[in-house]
């Protein structure tokens, strides 16, 4: 194929992925399908590269293709310009699925290997080959090794409560990075926020977290008594506090409840059970202090009552929801 011929298909292909966005992303007028469809018959290879990039679209989930079409107009904008510069033919067409999927379908791109996971909003729960039971909460994600020697999960991100079953001979250890959190007969909930770190809180029973000191050959560990939590990143553990017990696994409950906690706080907890991110824009509002109970089936309904609370108002701007004051 010569260089000429080569030019002129990645052409094509970069105005038949703008095309197949276009017709996706709202119901098109008959002077577009007009256009589309002039566009379309100039030539066999005209359609070709439609049929090419039509086939790469059905492979996409179908959630990805049905959840929110206009999300993936506003990114077919920006990124129509970055194909015309680039001139990446079909690697632009991998390109926009990427792009979609990172921006608004993040959680598709979490681990898709992993034995068991969750994406944005979903929750679920796992009967292990032990008997023991993981409830796994929004996107999160977990590798289980069970075997005869040893009961092993590896909490990947996210968060998930743990109901371990009896076995003396083999410990249940959950690994978050570094850290290590072996059950001694006992529920509680892991979260790992990757670099961010994360947080064991104890339900019932009693745990042992522990990681490799940073000082020398022993190991940094702390026993948790129920009521307490845990906080450590990649360099620390902080000491055990109590927490409300109630609160901090309400969301088995399909509630999310927080007091006295800062909205910015709030906003950063909510925007993990939705595609569609909160933004605060005021600093003053992000520091005021609130009692929230939310429903996470019905996170739209509770801003609309927030927004009568505090007097803030709500503005939408494609994806974004933005508060201020």
């Amino acid at each position: 194929m010569n260089p000429a011929t080569s030019t002129d298909r990645k052409t094509l292909q970069r105005q038949a992925v703008a095309w197949r966005v276009r017709l996706s992303a709202d119901k098109a007028s008959d002077a577009v399908l007009l256009e589309f469809e002039n566009w379309r018959q100039q030539s066999a290879a005209h359609e070709l590269a439609y049929h090419e990039i039509n086939t790469l679209w059905q492979q996409l989930p179908n959630p990805l293709l049905a959840d929110r079409q206009r999300r993936l107009a506003l990114a077919a904008k920006r990124k129509r310009a970055a194909w015309a510069r680039r001139g990446a033919g079909l690697a632009a067409a991998a390109s926009l699925v990427l792009a979609v999927m990172a921006g608004f379908y993040p959680d598709y791109l979490h681990y898709p290997a992993a034995d068991y996971r969750t994406r944005i909003g979903e929750q679920t729960s796992i009967t292990l080959a032990d008997g023991s039971i993981a409830h796994l909460n929004t996107d999160t994600a977990i590798d289980v090794s069970i075997s005869d020697s040893q009961r092993r999960v590896v909490l990947l991100r996210g968060e998930a409560e743990f109901e371990v079953a009896h076995d003396a001979s083999k410990p249940f250890r959950v690994a978050s990075g570094n850290t290590s959190t072996e059950a001694l007969g006992t529920r509680f909930v892991v979260r790992y926020d990757g670099s961010d770190g994360g947080r064991v809180t104890l339900l019932q029973g009693k745990v042992r977290v522990s990681r490799p000191s940073l000082h020398g050959a022993q190991t940094d560990s702390a026993i948790l008594q129920p009521g307490q939590q845990l906080a450590f990143d990649s360099q620390a553990f902080n000491p055990p506090n109590s927490v409300e017990l109630s609160n901090a696994d309400a969301w088995r409950r399909g509630r999310l409840l927080m007091n006295f906690v800062p909205l910015k706080q709030v906003i950063a907890e909510v925007n993990r059970y939705r595609r569609s991110q909160i933004r605060l824009l005021d600093d003053s509002l992000a520091e005021k202090e609130v009692n929230i109970a939310v429903d996470i089936q019905q996170i739209d309904a509770w801003l609309q009552a927030l927004q009568l609370t505090l007097a803030i108002k709500i503005v939408e701007a494609g994806p974004l929801v933005f508060l201020q004051s």
